[in-house]
């Protein structure tokens, strides 16, 4: 038995930030995930800029759209490149960062005394009692064995992605997935227009799903590598992806020439049920009710147009209030990044790093509003 102050499940983007925060805060902290390392789908899917993170506004270029943990991150990394990290991208603004340099600030912010980082460990059982998370039960692989251990907590923060610990789950399959295929090489032709082009092609001649044609090319120009990404409906589509990869190199004499580094782990879904449409609220609400603003347009990756935008009106984001951050039962549960309580509209815009980022810090924000209101004797504040 182990006891904390705080548990957070899952180690990506918006976890990282719950746990950093967590710490920092004085909270004795164990942050618990199923795979081997730190980032979830922003590393497996070896992703190139932080989206979310500004305002989009012309008269005020690159500014912060949520103080904290965001600016924190945001100079950081703007201190490693300088400038050329503010990258636009058509209407919208977003930071270039390298995967290691992220994943590295995480790392050495959170070892401190108060911190226990559970790898390769997988949530396998909650008791609850009076509405109250007591304690969850963690199965820790070490190699070919399998050692469980009950963990004990005041709050619990869902930072899993899927909703582990309320009852909706990944069910909702309406949008298509990410699978990505990091390479290395340099090139002088651009590949953004070809290679979705030869893909249709292949897709036509062996008969595959059309959802499979929405693959796209990006360069990381801080990493000097590729990232090629495919749109995925489930778990089957990989083998096939893998089978339009080699098509398409034989296809694009360019694209053989890169090296192949490795492939996602996995494939990522973006839909998520725990949707709540009556958590959807007016741009009048009172600033105290709202927790995170994002400026992010909605993205929608329709089975059958691909991505689709619709951008927010200048001085009008979509606000996340602070009962999102909040499990409907549970007192002590409360959730980041594609967790949170919003309305489909909002979760389209909200699912990207820096509003993650912001949601994970809120998150324990308000669950140190909930310890203290309840005159919770845990933090050592």
């Amino acid at each position: 038995m182990k006891k904390f102050d705080a548990i957070i499940v899952g180690a990506g983007i918006a976890g990282l930030s719950s746990a950093l925060t967590a710490v920092n805060s004085g909270m004795r902290t164990a942050l618990v995930e199923k795979n081997h390392y730190l980032g979830g789908i922003a590393q497996d899917c070896f992703h190139t800029y932080i989206c979310g993170l500004f305002q989009n506004d012309r008269s005020k270029p690159f500014q912060i759209a949520n103080p904290g943990i965001c600016s924190d991150i945001f100079k950081f990394l703007r201190e490693c490149y300088g400038d050329k990290s503010l990258v636009k991208i058509g209407k919208v603004e977003t930071l270039a960062f390298i995967q290691k340099d992220l994943w590295g600030y995480f790392s050495k912010h959170l070892k401190k005394n108060n911190f226990t980082f559970f790898k390769k460990s997988k949530c396998i059982k909650v008791m609850s009692e009076n509405k109250k998370i007591q304690s969850i039960t963690i199965a820790i692989e070490h190699g070919t064995q399998k050692k469980n251990i009950n963990l004990y907590a005041d709050i619990f923060i869902d930072a899993t992605g899927n909703g582990y610990f309320s009852d909706k789950t990944l069910e909702n399959n309406s949008q298509l997935g990410g699978y990505c295929i990091l390479l290395d090489g340099c090139l002088n032709k651009d590949l953004s227009l070809i290679i979705p082009y030869t893909a249709r092609k292949i897709i036509k001649e062996y008969e595959l799903n059309e959802y499979l044609k929405f693959i796209t090319i990006t360069y990381n120009f801080l990493t000097k590598k590729y990232i090629l990404k495919f749109s995925v409906k489930n778990h089957e589509d990989v083998e096939t992806c893998q089978f339009i990869y080699e098509k398409l190199n034989k296809n694009i004499k360019e694209l053989s020439q890169l090296k192949f580094i490795k492939a996602s782990e996995n494939i990522h879904l973006r839909s998520y049920s725990n949707i709540q449409a009556n958590t959807l609220i007016n741009h009048k609400t009172h600033d105290r009710d709202i927790a995170v603003k994002s400026y992010w347009p909605t993205e929608k990756w329709d089975i059958n147009k691909g991505t689709q935008y619709q951008y927010c009106k200048k001085d009008k984001p979509f606000c996340i209030p602070v009962s999102a951050l909040k499990d409907d039962k549970i007192h002590n549960l409360f959730l980041a990044g594609k967790n949170i309580r919003v309305s489909e509209q909002i979760h389209a815009s909200a699912r990207v790093m820096g509003v993650c980022m912001a949601t994970g810090e809120q998150a324990v924000i308000n669950a140190l509003k909930y310890l203290k209101t309840n005159n919770m004797k845990a933090l050592r504040l």
